[in-house]
């Protein structure tokens, strides 16, 4: 027998969401995702401080299949947005990550704290308080969740990884500003292999960095550029069973993917659809829907991505890719192992 590689192909299935101010089916400026218990998906969107879009929910629960399931974490108006702010409330919400037993926290950068949800949505605990000592936070953006339930927190302002119990217990910390190995610039996305090793998006820096769970620096792979494997402000990165790394390369519109060694496999620009709630949405609006059949090549237009900011992918194959710009998720399945068997 003889090992050869097989082509890493995915196949676009379908796309969820529309652009939707005030909750419901629908999302507004998505900024994280993750994978739930089941078929669900958490979509946090961020939203803007135009005040005439508030008051908004800014998670959304959903199925894969698009389904609407709920809501949570109000958006609160500028002029209450401090850290008095009441229980629950978000201003400037980064990332959402779920514990083991499926509850939400969400890393708000303006409030410098964690807010903690039931699965379906109650609030239930808050903890971080600002600054750059041990377990202080300043803008805290990527979360996630190891085996163990400890929570990995990119410190974004502080340039660094500070690790947590799910109550908020400081444990470790590792990094500072820079661009040497273990040295970051804004970093922003983190994820967790199945190994427990970690993966950050090193924003500034465009390129990911790769460390053991306790912070050893294991390896860097990408530059600024447009090429492959090259990145323009990384921003979120996902690993998947096989070790597939996924990276969404945000202004340069693309996802690429990368083996386990950080070599460059491939890229995907989109191929969105016209979603279920968006179908909807036409069926009650007749004006908006006769001015989608004038709009010559609307359909083609539509598809690349706009803005991919955040990446996740679940154990069935299937990749998900939130686009702030245009208020959705591409769904795509990946299509063939990394390795098979041949005789000699």
């Amino acid at each position: 027998m003889v090992t050869q590689a097989v082509p890493i192909t995915f196949q676009y299935s379908h796309t969820i969401g529309r652009q939707e101010t005030r909750g419901g089916n629908g999302f507004f400026y998505p900024v994280a995702i993750t994978r739930g218990e089941g078929k669900r998906l958490y979509v946090l969107s961020r939203g803007t401080e135009t005040p005439v879009f508030f008051p908004c929910k800014r998670v959304t629960i959903c199925t894969i299949d698009e389904e609407y399931i709920g809501e949570f974490g109000e958006k609160i108006p500028p002029e209450h947005a401090d850290r008095s702010a009441p229980d629950g409330k978000l201003f400037w919400p980064t990332s959402v990550a779920l514990d083991s037993q499926g509850n939400a926290y969400v890393s708000d950068e303006r409030f410098n704290r964690i807010s903690v949800f039931t699965k379906d949505g109650e609030w239930i605990g808050k903890w971080g308080e600002p600054g750059d000592g041990d377990g202080e936070i300043n803008r805290p953006s990527g979360l996630a969740f190891d085996a163990n339930d400890r929570l990995y927190m990119v410190d974004s302002w502080n340039n660094r990884v500070q690790v947590f119990t799910k109550e908020g217990k400081f444990l470790s910390k590792w990094g500072r500003q820079g661009s040497g190995e273990g040295e970051f610039n804004i970093p922003w996305g983190i994820a967790i292999d199945h190994h427990g090793d970690v993966y950050v998006a090193d924003w500034r820096n465009d390129r990911i960095q790769k460390f053991t769970p306790e912070g050893e620096f294991l390896m860097a792979f990408g530059t600024s550029g447009a090429g492959d494997g090259e990145f323009n402000r990384p921003t979120s990165v996902a690993v998947d069973r096989d070790g597939l790394i996924y990276v969404t390369d945000y202004k340069n519109n693309r996802l690429q993917v990368f083996d386990a060694e950080g070599h460059y496999v491939t890229q995907l620009a989109g191929e969105a659809t016209l979603s279920k709630w968006g179908r909807e949405r036409l069926e009650i609006t007749p004006y908006m829907l006769k001015a989608r059949e004038r709009a010559q090549g609307l359909e083609e237009r539509e598809k690349p991505f706009q803005g991919p900011i955040a990446v996740a992918v679940d154990d069935e194959g299937q990749v998900f890719v939130a686009e702030a710009a245009r208020h959705r998720v591409q769904i795509f399945r990946k299509q063939s192992a990394l390795f098979y068997g041949d005789p000699l």
